[in-house]
């Protein structure tokens, strides 16, 4: 929940979000690479198998990340205005609102879960766990 929240906060901020290839599969730090080859930006360089990238993408945190990526690339309302609203001072929520279409990520930096409210394409508001 926590890596996922933090990956919401940088799809919501403004500018084009960039996801390195390790962080789309989720992936860990490579401490047998920084070991084996001294050079400490081994860490997050590893090297998957086309069957780690099978299984990887598999995986639930993987889906979510595609989902909220999904998300990002199509809502219409991050084309508009964004706004940092208030909130208590354990949350943080952000919004997109672009004429009738608008999105709002609210991350409990307590518990490291965030959650999406939405309009969908017909106007209906939705919520989604990230």
């Amino acid at each position: 929940d926590a890596y996922l929240s933090a990956r919401a906060l940088q799809f919501f901020a403004p500018g084009i979000p960039q996801v390195y290839y390790v962080g789309l599969l989720a992936g860990e730090n490579d401490t047998e690479a920084v070991q084996r080859t001294g050079e400490g930006r081994e860490v997050n360089r590893h090297n998957y198998s086309m069957e780690e990238i099978d299984a990887r993408v598999r995986a639930t945190a993987v889906q979510r990340l595609l989902r909220l990526i999904r998300f990002r690339n199509e809502h219409p309302a991050f084309n508009g205005a964004f706004q940092v609203v208030d909130s208590e001072e354990s949350v943080l929520c952000l919004r997109w609102q672009n004429a009738g279409a608008s999105c709002t990520l609210t991350v409990d930096l307590q518990t490291g879960r965030s959650e999406i409210e939405y309009n969908d394409a017909a106007g209906a508001m939705r919520q989604y766990r990230v």
